[in-house]
């Protein structure tokens, strides 16, 4: 995986070399997780609902003029919530990554005031918090894995060339946990995210 993340910021990188007139913007972006865990094949009765979390890091964004494609890379700090239901009560899990987002982008503008963008593009997680996602009636739990791969599909408004919003669904290509116990079991999670950001 780390050979990949290389190749695509090389890639990234070797484009934005060969664009000399593309406009390049470096900015800090921050914004809301709403996540879902997905259990698979679990013999007993799991539930887990929509828990929020929180983003923040830098951001960086190339577009070629005219044309209006682009990409952009952040190196992000985010933490998910995920609860974990069962018969016994819910316990609710804290998660902590490093999120590496790498998305192809076109932006089309409306005005020199205003401009609309649609992106998508794989994201790399690396965890740094928590190994485990725990229930509260079993010793057993999830352990987490040291790195997550998952595909964002987003849209967004940049304002004024500075200020920007936009929403994205965050989708699990990998498993992100497998238990520990005897059951064959693993789960997956998907996030919904919103955020806001500031370019110099």
């Amino acid at each position: 995986m780390k050979k990949t993340i290389i190749i695509m910021l090389v890639a990234l990188v070797g484009v934005g070399a060969q664009q000399a007139k593309a406009q390049i913007d470096f900015g800090i972006v921050g914004g809301l997780n709403v996540s879902k865990a997905d259990f698979k094949h679990v013999g007993n009765n799991l539930k887990s609902e929509n828990r929020c979390g929180w983003f923040i890091g830098p951001k960086a964004e190339f577009t070629v003029p005219l044309v209006g494609i682009g990409a952009d890379a952040s190196l992000l700090y985010s933490q998910r919530n995920i609860n974990v239901e069962d018969v016994a009560g819910e316990k609710n899990n804290h998660l902590n990554t490093i999120e590496i987002p790498l998305n192809i982008r076109y932006q089309f503008g409306f005005s020199s005031l205003a401009a609309a963008y649609i992106a998508t593009g794989p994201q790399f997680g690396f965890n740094v918090g928590s190994k485990k996602i725990k229930e509260v009636a079993n010793l057993d739990y999830y352990k987490v894995k040291n790195s997550i791969l998952t595909w964002n599909i987003g849209a967004g408004v940049k304002l004024l060339k500075h200020l920007e919003a936009g929403v994205a669904y965050n989708i699990a290509l990998s498993k992100f946990a497998k238990y520990t116990g005897t059951q064959e079991s693993s789960l997956k999670s998907n996030t919904f995210q919103m955020h806001v950001g500031y370019f110099f």
